[in-house]
């Protein structure tokens, strides 16, 4: 367990600094519970005094080790949270290191310049929930680690693999490359292929002209009311479902 002064801790808020020492932090018992569950390094348990006081039981049930605890004032708390209303207890986790990618894998989301990190964690978060276990990131997107990612994410981090900094050709002669736009074939009567990557992306522009040309199929969810388009973490959850449940088997 290493130890972390409060500027270092609060200077990981910020992309430079989180690329800088290969950290990001987590906060509230969710995250830090996912954590642990996941026995990934994480540096020391920080808990604000009125969190250990409100918090016996769970502490005791959850933290084996408790000598990574270690007790910090409210005033601490507050200063190093990324929240408007700390839950108390938060820690540091170290960004996986990269990996080459595995092209032998069936299925791939392909997340092309999402600017809304917000939108990026909730596809990760949607994509561990249906068992898609890697993710390519494109140049440009929003970081994965930052914080409001990491809430929206709830915990997914931990169970999947992100591919940063991925140009989408990489799968062009191994995967049948499908991406999500409003003049794609209806996805209701769409089989995806065994080997796939499906393609989210930008929330205002869509697929970026560096990756649209790499994309062979078009497909598209049909509208039965009102409105001009769905939010991409919307429509990425129902397509990633369809991409688990509807393939050529």
């Amino acid at each position: 367990m290493i130890e972390y002064s409060y500027k270092t801790i609060q200077s990981l808020r910020y992309a430079k600094y989180r690329k800088n020492y290969n950290k990001f932090v987590i906060e509230g018992k969710r995250l830090i519970k996912s954590a642990l569950e996941s026995k990934i390094n994480i540096g020391p348990l920080l808990c604000s005094e009125r969190f250990i006081k409100e918090n016996k039981e769970w502490l005791k049930k959850n933290v084996k080790d408790k000598s990574i605890i270690k007790i910090i004032s409210e005033k601490q708390s507050i200063k190093i949270s990324n929240t408007k209303s700390p839950s108390g207890i938060l820690t540091i986790c170290d960004i996986p290191k990269k990996t080459s990618l595995n092209l032998n894998v069936n299925k791939w989301v392909y997340i092309d310049k999402i600017s809304d990190p917000g939108n990026m964690g909730t596809l990760i978060r949607t994509c561990a929930w249906f068992g898609i276990n890697n993710i390519a990131l494109s140049p440009g997107c929003a970081d994965p680690y930052n914080p409001k990612s990491i809430r929206s994410a709830m915990g997914a981090h931990f169970g999947v693999l992100l591919h940063t900094d991925v140009s989408l050709d990489t799968f062009k002669n191994s995967h049948k490359i499908i991406a999500a736009d409003l003049n794609g074939v209806n996805v209701d009567t769409y089989f995806f292929p065994i080997k796939c990557v499906l393609v989210l992306g930008n929330e205002a522009h869509g697929i970026s002209n560096q990756s649209r040309k790499y994309v062979e199929e078009y497909i598209s969810i049909n509208k039965f009311g009102i409105g001009d388009s769905l939010n991409v973490s919307s429509a990425g959850s129902i397509l990633i479902y369809l991409l688990m449940k509807n393939y050529k088997k």
